[in-house]
């Protein structure tokens, strides 16, 4: 009986040094974001590889509907398991805020570029991450940060250092609703991933922007999945009738800053300083324009195993050298 409670005690010790071990490869960091106007302080968890020597890191940015395991959740695992960091933004929690579909105002997109903005500065500042090869990825609302953080003028006044920028940027099935006049980018390789189906974010509105990002000089590569929806690489296919979808949405910015929406030539707004859209009072009805209710998709197994594999090629390739 004695060596039997020994060997128990010695089993309850080392379930709970393996706890210990999993516990200490991950760590929550803050940094500071804006929500209507107000400083708040947003959270982010890093998932390490093991060891502790200095690694690339990859930035996650969530969809509207908010971290889900099945989604972003793999996309940390599958990173962690080649040695990136894996560092998962939660833009909602800090706001009190649980999902953004049915109002995507309720956290806007210049809120959720400034988080991706400033979590890059906060990764820069930790030892074990190699701050000349962090990485974004972004899911739908996530994916619009991860794309327009690619773009120089909206870095400008952030408190970046002029050699601090993200070295890569993957942005699947984001709403390209803003298209800048001239834009030019930082440099960083871009890989777009779209879903042929997509209903929710729209496709033309993505490889029409690439191309003129590309014209412009961009390091871009559009990729789309023939007959995959909004959310190819999810676990489970929805469908909201009150959903706000934007597809049809295109700000465009004309030489002189202003907006303009592609489909009825109303004047959306202006440019903030950085060249970011700033509503005007024409916007409700440049909105009611193009807006519609109503948002689906859902999982496709042979795009959602191809894209991890391009995902997987993308990061070898430039966090990975």
């Amino acid at each position: 009986m004695p060596i039997f409670l020994a060997r128990i005690g010695l089993l309850a010790a080392l379930l709970c040094s393996l706890a210990a071990g999993v516990r200490a490869q991950q760590e929550t960091i803050t940094f500071e974001g804006r929500h209507r106007g107000q400083p708040v302080q947003i959270t982010a968890r890093i998932h390490w590889p093991p060891g502790s020597g200095v690694v690339p890191a990859m930035v996650i940015h969530h969809g509207s509907g908010g971290i889900n395991e099945r989604r972003e959740g793999r996309y940390a695992r599958e990173l962690v398991a080649m040695g990136v960091a894996a560092v998962q933004i939660d833009s909602f929690g800090p706001r009190g805020v649980r999902q953004t579909v049915v109002n995507q105002m309720a956290v806007n997109d210049a809120e959720f570029n400034l988080d991706a903005i400033n979590a890059l500065k906060a990764l820069a500042a930790l030892p074990r991450i190699d701050r000349r090869r962090i990485g974004i990825m972004g899911f739908s609302k996530g994916g619009v940060s991860a794309l327009m953080v690619s773009h120089e003028r909206l870095l400008q006044d952030k408190g970046l250092p002029p050699d601090l920028r993200y070295a890569l940027h993957i942005p699947i099935y984001p709403t390209c609703y803003v298209h800048y006049f001239e834009p030019r980018t930082t440099g960083a390789p871009i890989y777009l991933l779209l879903g042929g189906a997509d209903t929710y974010a729209g496709v033309e509105p993505c490889t029409s922007y690439g191309e003129t990002l590309r014209k412009a000089g961009a390091r871009i590569e559009v990729k789309i999945y023939p007959g995959a929806q909004h959310g190819f690489d999810g676990g489970v296919a929805y469908n909201t009738p009150s959903g706000e979808n934007y597809a049809r949405c295109v700000a465009v910015q004309r030489a002189d800053g202003t907006y303009v929406e592609r489909g009825s030539g109303i004047v959306v707004g202006n440019s903030a300083p950085d060249g970011w859209l700033v509503m005007g009072p024409q916007a409700p009805k440049a909105i009611a324009a193009c807006r519609t209710l109503g948002v689906s998709g859902g999982p496709n197994e042979k795009a959602r195993a191809q894209a991890m594999e391009d995902f997987k090629g993308y990061v070898r390739r430039h966090l990975l050298r």
